[in-house]
């Protein structure tokens, strides 16, 4: 729990449970039997009668039972104790004279004499019911909060990052966090353990992917509920069973409308528009040939749903998708960029639709530049760019990275920096990463 201080509200510190059972047990240290209370809440704890003294004074000293022999009694006692004990005069004679507080137990009646000293001392004195177990542990259980408290508590601030805090806390065993703003260091609200690990990590469901270096920032703490992809499963680990959708097809969009048909979900319009160009532009308006007569058959639903031709949009959407021409290199190598873990090295392959390459690779020299700064900073075997041709239904390549003369030969291609044209390719996943995987040991 938070301790707030008053009276201007700020974060004082943090009680435990753990805390209070310490106090409330009394299994403390023993430099720590040195107590501190108000009068006024002992005397509420423990029903008691204050006879003399001032009840708005606090206390402190040490707890002492005068359960021995006063001989005894003065060799073990300080000056300044909080003494406990019952109608044993004596005893009550020698704490009147060297004690800070006096506790008589079971309402048991005091010395007048003993009464007279303490008056004059202006020691406090208590008659209590109970016992001095009952005494001993309502002198503890009327400490303040204060004396109890993590003074120095791990805290919060709103604009934490909540990985930060996951790594903060990950060894501590609080069950709550107080969150504190950091300027006036009032309580802003709290975090709690269960919150933090009980469910770590967001739910995720990776669609259209399903590699670790294609996914979000972050996927390492996510939980992952489903994968539905029409890619060659990559190294995505999951912490426990997960439902997998993964079918030959040109498309994840057409996974997507399965789905929905076969669960009878009506897709609004502009839905059924999206999802038709998605299949559009992965089928390459059904030149690729990863296109299969699924993805006919859903894009034709879907065409009926939105009220498109799927010719017609397919071949604005290639027009439009030529504008990332004019886009800066380092942009336009990373426009639609996937990278892969194959066997013990990473590659990188991107790939552009255009209607004509010839305008791009008057840009080649920059675009290679870009491409070898990336394959640096990546630290990648390959990295290959492909410029797409719909119209001439082939692609120019261009490699480069360590393993570049490799990846070259295995298109049967001696390596160039020019670059080389593959007729009749036009398929990232099927046709350049099978055999990348292969060059490189996959």
């Amino acid at each position: 729990l938070a301790v707030i201080q008053r009276p201007d509200g700020s974060l004082g510190g943090i009680v435990t449970n753990s805390d209070l059972a310490m106090a409330f047990m009394g299994a403390v240290e023993s430099d720590q039997h040195y107590l501190r209370f108000s009068l006024r809440t002992l005397l509420d704890v423990m029903q008691g009668t204050l006879l003399c003294g001032d009840i708005d004074a606090v206390v402190s000293g040490q707890i002492f039972i005068a359960a021995m022999s006063p001989p005894t009694m003065k060799r073990f006692l300080q000056p300044g104790a909080i003494i406990i004990t019952g109608d044993r005069t004596e005893a009550q004679k020698i704490a009147a004279e060297v004690s800070a507080c006096l506790i008589i137990t079971g309402n048991a009646k005091i010395d007048p004499e003993v009464l007279a000293i303490a008056s004059q001392r202006n020691m406090p004195v208590i008659v209590a019911p109970g016992d001095t177990y009952m005494a001993v542990r309502n002198v503890g259980l009327s400490r303040a909060v204060s004396d109890v408290m993590n003074q120095e508590p791990i805290v919060f601030a709103p604009e934490d990052l909540l990985s930060d805090v996951i790594k903060q806390t990950r060894e501590a065993r609080h069950r709550v966090y107080p969150v504190v703003n950091e300027k006036s260091r009032m309580v802003a609200g709290a975090l709690f353990r269960d919150d933090l690990f009980g469910n770590s990590g967001r739910n995720l469901v990776l669609v259209d992917h399903n590699e670790k270096s294609q996914a979000v920032s972050g996927i390492e703490e996510a939980k992952i509920l489903e994968i539905i992809d029409h890619h060659r499963l990559g190294d995505i680990q999951t912490s426990g069973p997960v439902l997998v959708r993964n079918e030959p097809v040109g498309s994840t969009a057409t996974i997507v409308t399965k789905i929905a048909r076969e669960n009878a979900y009506d897709l609004p319009g502009e839905i059924c528009g999206a999802l038709l160009g998605a299949i559009l532009s992965d089928t390459l308006v059904f030149r690729s040939p990863t296109c299969t007569d699924m993805d006919r058959e859903m894009a034709n639903y879907l065409a009926g749903r939105c009220g498109e031709d799927p010719e017609k949009l397919g071949f604005e959407m290639l027009r439009a998708g030529s504008e990332v021409e004019g886009l800066p290199a380092d942009q336009l190598i990373r426009y639609n960029l996937k990278e892969y873990q194959i066997g013990g090295n990473r590659a990188a392959v991107g790939q552009c639709e255009v209607v004509d390459t010839s305008r791009l690779l008057t840009r080649k020299d920059e675009i290679l530049t870009e491409m070898d700064a990336l394959c640096q900073s990546r630290d990648l075997a390959v990295m290959i760019m492909m410029f797409t041709e719909i119209m001439r239904r082939g692609t120019h390549l261009l490699i480069t990275g360590p393993e570049k003369a490799l990846i070259a030969a295995a298109f049967k291609q001696k390596f160039d920096p020019e670059g080389f044209f593959l007729p009749g390719v036009l398929s990232r996943k099927m046709q350049i990463i099978p055999k990348v995987t292969v060059a490189l040991g996959g």
